[in-house]
């Protein structure tokens, strides 16, 4: 359909995706809009005891590859865990049998994940509460990912973060409405089977909205990473070379609305998409406590690259054992300090978890 014959109600439809982005912005400006940067103060211990996780957890929205490497380290400074660098990957030992009152909530959640796939580990691979990790263990250690992300959500999620979803919910509403009403006017037209194209519409939305989601919850990320020179060429290859066959299936069914209906339609259909997901993202704000905590991880961090840094530098050997490490370790993987030992861990998991999400 060309733009300059379309009829007024083919032009709202067209402009849909315009008007969503405004009202976005509008949201936005509105709600958006967190509390400002504070003051900047060294702190010389982690801020109101946050955990590693629950500290990447408040600078990323989520639980990614360094989250995971993080708890690790942490569960090992804490002599929860053995974790021995072996064959290209960790052996873990697990030290207890029950959770530790002296670990947090995640960590202990983690550390039921590790039990129950030592338990389950192959026999000829693994001792009794002992587990062997490495990247083409993908679905295991996105076990250990998922449920941390879980039990930071449930703690402190709400205290950190206002989702403010009710705003989105009526544009998503709205754009799935108008799209389907489209739909079947342009099936009626073309006398094709309406419910062909009006289930085509609405399962094309609904999965490329959720795709769109997860891709920026875990792509996003490591794009930043990649950007900041933070991500090696093979993690690099690891999160973004699957992108096309996970994007492939949304686009042969645009390129069958397309077929069925016009481009322009299809076009549409993919604007909604972006402008709703992007929007979703846009108009999260922080917490007045999440900010303040903001500010004193980034004191914290100040700290950690300024005076202990050096020190874990000749500590932390990749090739050495976690014996030498000290709590700094795990503080500085999420505050993305370069650590030879942290880097090694994170990069050694990060296939793996970045299909954790």
């Amino acid at each position: 359909m060309d733009i300059l014959t379309a009829s007024a109600h083919d032009l709202l439809w067209m402009m849909l995706p315009c008007l969503l982005l405004g009202y976005y912005l509008i949201v936005w400006l509105l709600v958006g809009r967190g509390p400002k940067r504070g003051v900047i103060v060294p702190q010389y211990t982690a801020p109101a005891n946050m955990s590693p996780a629950e500290m990447r957890y408040l600078l990323t929205i989520g639980a990614d590859r360094k989250t995971v490497a993080a708890v690790l380290a942490h569960l090992a400074a804490h002599k929860v865990i053995s974790l021995q660098p072996e064959r290209g990957g960790y052996r873990i030992v697990l030290l207890f049998d029950q959770p530790s009152a002296g670990i947090p909530p995640e960590e202990n959640s983690a550390l039921d994940a590790l039990a129950q796939l030592a338990s389950v580990a192959a026999p000829e691979e693994n001792k009794p509460r002992t587990l062997f990790l490495q990247p083409s263990q993908g679905k295991n250690l996105s076990l250990v990912a998922s449920v941390v992300a879980g039990s930071l959500i449930k703690r402190v999620g709400s205290l950190y973060f206002k989702r403010n979803l009710r705003y989105s919910l009526p544009a998503v509403a709205l754009s799935v409405v108008v799209a389907i009403a489209t739909a079947v006017g342009f099936a009626s037209q073309n006398g094709s089977r309406a419910d062909g194209v009006v289930f085509t519409t609405l399962w094309f939305l609904f999965f490329s909205l959720i795709m769109g989601l997860i891709i920026a919850v875990n792509v996003l990320p490591a794009m930043r990473d990649a950007f900041r020179g933070t991500l090696s060429g093979r993690n690099i290859a690891y999160t973004f070379l699957p992108l096309p066959l996970f994007l492939g299936v949304p686009g042969l069914v645009a390129a069958f609305i397309a077929r069925a209906s016009t481009a322009a339609f299809a076009w549409v259909l993919v604007a909604l998409v972006v402008v709703n997901v992007a929007g979703a993202i846009l108009i999260q704000s922080v917490t007045p406590l999440a900010r303040t905590r903001m500010d004193q991880v980034e004191g914290f961090k100040q700290f950690l690259s300024t005076v202990e840094l050096d020190p874990l530098k000749r500590m932390n050997n990749p090739h050495l054992t976690p014996a030498l490490l000290n709590d700094y370790l795990a503080y500085a993987i999420v505050l993305d300090l370069k650590e030879a030992w942290g880097d090694h861990l994170s990069d050694a998991l990060f296939s793996a978890i970045t299909s954790a999400g």
